[in-house]
């Protein structure tokens, strides 16, 4: 069987990046992928650093056509994915009235259309040798909460569209998973947490209120979805088709 390479998107930052550690600190190389190429270019040269392999391509997955170009300069120049995780996602919180349609597309587009465009793209070359694609949802993957239209419909998309690609490609060994985190310590939960406090709460108080509404009612680590990653990568007897929870249990 070739040699793993997964590339992930929205790889510079927050969950991203702590599945991009994780997995090239398991010996997995690492194709870096996000709109912009400052912060994966200096994750890119902190796993080599620390003697993993690493490729930084910036990347805009919401337009097809530079999706597929990705697709072809990876297959010619490092070789062929095999483990694709979609986790690029943006969380806009609006009133349905404020939700524009600019930000309603965006979200769409970012969420659901640039996974749809990765995996439309990488999966054929997984036909012949098999492979894994994971997608990042989110607990709004299948239930809703308040100021979240846009991003609680693409989530759904998004578990929808890993479940419609695990029956289509049942007869195969390529493998589809999706995980739904709650509430996680990224620069999106961060932004949350100071608009809760421009309105007078305290950062004790805004954290609290967003870790109540989690299994756990704890604020999730980045740290605890890679290593979820990890393991559904590599334990081979996993179904197709399973969305998980943040700690790898069963949805």
């Amino acid at each position: 069987m070739p040699e793993d390479l997964a590339l992930i998107t929205g790889a510079g930052r927050g969950i991203g990046r702590a599945i991009s550690l994780r997995l090239a600190s398991a010996g997995i190389p690492v194709v870096l992928v996000a709109r912009s190429d400052e912060e994966i270019t200096l994750l890119r040269n902190e796993i080599i650093e620390r003697g993993g392999k690493a490729y930084a391509t910036p990347c805009d997955i919401t337009i097809s056509t530079e999706v597929n170009a990705l697709r072809d300069d990876i297959e010619s120049e490092i070789g062929t994915v095999n483990i694709l995780i979609n986790n690029a996602g943006i969380a806009p919180s609006l009133k349905l009235e404020d939700t524009t349609d600019e930000i309603w597309r965006e979200t769409m587009s970012v969420n659901l259309d640039g996974a749809f465009y990765m995996s439309r793209a990488f999966i054929p070359a997984m036909k012949n040798d098999g492979g894994h694609v994971i997608s990042i949802a989110s607990t709004a993957a299948f239930e809703g909460f308040r100021y979240t239209a846009a991003y609680t419909a693409s989530k759904h998309g998004l578990l929808g569209l890993m479940r419609a690609l695990a029956a289509e490609f049942k007869s195969s060994s390529i493998k589809f998973s999706t995980i739904c985190p709650g509430f996680t310590r990224t620069q999106i939960l961060e932004e949350s947490i100071l608009s809760v406090m421009e309105r007078g709460k305290s950062r004790e108080e805004a954290e609290s209120a967003f870790a109540k509404l989690n299994r756990t009612s704890r604020i999730i680590e980045p740290e605890e979805i890679a290593e979820t990653v990890y393991r559904i990568i590599i334990d081979r007897n996993l179904p197709s088709g399973l969305a998980y929870h943040s700690d790898g249990t069963l949805i």
